[in-house]
């Protein structure tokens, strides 16, 4: 029995995303962050117009494989791609321009809170209209406000028009009254509480149909990014197991020996595969205009990459004998990964959901 780590995204980012992995020491939570603008990556999806590499996701792949090779978190998802891809989808104003200048740059570090579709549960925050500006109420949900980030992104609702606004603010505005907790993956979250926070205007970057677009193309990005993170961890954990199960021996012979683990592993590989093949299948949908085939055919690869993520990692701890909850051993931290990834910017319940309706509506 073996297996071969097959690279899914290839390229000179994957080449140095995986040297900064193999690098960290495998048990931090992440990175400091600013890596993320040291190395250059934030650029990765700015147009080169925006003095950006004017890559495409799968750069981002690349970027998220090397990670996944050693379990490594970064915030490559959000101030890599889901935030530069929003902002790339807004029209073009010189605010939005300069934005992603900074970013290209290394300047700003903009870092995205709350939710990007009705799939997700969170309350968006409310946008009121104020003399000379706007006031947000509400809580800024899950995000990682680390050293370093500037700014933070967040969809929020004006109460008076019932429209979805793209909010923008500088990090030093953020009130005090935030609450903090690790993720299973090690993930360092808070939540702010806004209270009645007074913002500007040009804080408010889009409003109605403009900020729908921005959000879909956020939510569209952070669909593909959970699903290839998934996959690449599957890949290297696969690889894990198998060698994990050809040196630890029972009963005078290796474990990879015996055909009942053989047989789970073999289960392993069909679902890797599967969901591999599912994933480029659907990356196309990301240069489509975003009908509701595009938007279904990412929901089906939010269901099934979760569903198969979470049984993944029972049996990979399964087949470690129990030894998989042992935060030290990798396998352990890449099932971590997997779980956590199953929950990010929707669930199987929301995705399902959200293929019902649409069957619904077509009937």
């Amino acid at each position: 029995m073996g297996f071969e780590v097959a690279t899914i995204f290839p390229g000179v980012l994957l080449e140095g995303a995986e040297r900064v992995a193999k690098n960290a020491s495998s048990y931090e939570a992440a990175l400091y962050p600013r890596m993320i603008q040291e190395m250059g990556w934030s650029s990765t999806l700015i147009s080169e117009s925006n003095g950006g590499y004017g890559g495409s996701f799968a750069d981002i792949g690349s970027l998220l494989e090397g990670m996944a090779s050693r379990a490594i978190n970064l915030p490559i998802m959000t101030r890599c791609c889901i935030v530069p891809g929003m902002l790339e989808a807004a029209p073009e104003r010189e605010t939005v321009s300069a934005l992603l200048s900074q970013i290209a740059e290394g300047v700003a570090c903009i870092e995205l809170a709350g939710p990007l579709s009705w799939r997700q549960t969170h309350a968006l925050p409310q946008l009121s209209p104020v003399t000379d500006g706007w006031t947000v109420n509400g809580r800024l949900e899950d995000f990682e406000w680390t050293e370093g980030c500037t700014h933070v992104l967040f969809c929020a609702l004006d109460t008076a028009s019932q429209k979805i606004s793209i909010v923008i603010i500088e990090a030093g505005q953020l009130p005090d009254h935030a609450s903090s907790f690790v993720t299973v993956e090690r993930r360092r979250i808070k939540r702010v509480d806004m209270g009645s926070l007074k913002i500007s205007n040009d804080s408010v970057l889009v409003q109605g149909d403009d900020a729908s677009a921005m959000c879909q193309a956020g939510w569209k990005l952070a669909q593909v990014s959970v699903a290839a993170d998934i996959v690449c961890t599957m890949n290297y954990m696969l690889s894990e197991t198998v060698n994990y199960l050809q040196e630890r021996k029972q009963f005078g012979q290796p474990l990879a020996r015996f055909q009942v683990l053989r047989h789970d592993v073999a289960k392993l590989y069909v679902s890797y595969e599967t969901c591999k093949n599912l994933l480029m299948a659907s990356l196309r949908s990301l240069d489509e205009a975003g009908g509701s085939d595009d938007l279904a055919a990412l929901d089906l690869l939010g269901v099934y990459t979760r569903e198969e993520a979470i049984a993944f990692a029972q049996s990979v701890i399964q087949l470690h004998g129990g030894m998989g909850m042992t935060q030290e051993t990798m396998a352990a931290r890449m099932a971590s990964r997997l779980v956590a990834n199953a929950f990010r910017f929707g669930d199987v319940h929301s995705h399902a959901k959200a293929l019902t309706q649409l069957q619904a509506g077509e009937k």
